[in-house]
C-alpha cells in the first residue's frame, strides 16, 4: 500500500520534470527568467501565507475565549507613623464654628453667554458668586 503511494509520487515528479524540460527548451531566455522568478515567488508566498494564517487563527481563537475572572486588587494599608507631639495644640473639630446654620444670603448664579441670568436680571456681565 505504501509503495504504490511512493511510486505515484515519483511518477508525478518525473512527469513534471519532463514537462519542465520540454517547455523550458522552447522558451526564450527572458521568458525562462520570468517563469523562474514566478516559481520562486510562489515558493516564498506559500509558507508565508501559512505562517500568517496560523498567527491570525491563534489571535481569533484567543478572542473567542471568555476572559479569565479577574481578582480584585490587593490593597495594603499601613497605619500612619506616630508624629511627635506638637508644642502648640492644633485645632480640633469641636473648636471649629458650627456649619449647621443656614447661609444668610442665597447664592446667585450667572450663565455666561446667555441674555438672562437665573436670578432674573438681564445683565450678562454681572457675575455674583
Amino acid at each position: 500500500m505504501k509503495t504504490s503511494g511512493v511510486t505515484f509520487a515519483l511518477a508525478l515528479i518525473g512527469f513534471a520534470a519532463m514537462l519542465a524540460i520540454i517547455v523550458g527548451s522552447r522558451l526564450s531566455d527572458q521568458a525562462a527568467t520570468m517563469l523562474a522568478g514566478a516559481a520562486c515567488g510562489a515558493g516564498v508566498a506559500g509558507p508565508l501565507a501559512i505562517v500568517i494564517g496560523m498567527t491570525l487563527g491563534a489571535q481569533r481563537s484567543g478572542r473567542d475565549r471568555p476572559p479569565a475572572p479577574s481578582q480584585p486588587p490587593i490593597v495594603v494599608m499601613t497605619p500612619p507613623a506616630a508624629a511627635p507631639a506638637p508644642s502648640a495644640p492644633l485645632a480640633t473639630w469641636s473648636s471649629l464654628p458650627a456649619l449647621s446654620q443656614p447661609m444668610t444670603a442665597p447664592r446667585q448664579y450667572t450663565i455666561l453667554g446667555e441674555e438672562t441670568v437665573i436670578d432674573g436680571t438681564s445683565s450678562v456681565w454681572q457675575q455674583d458668586i
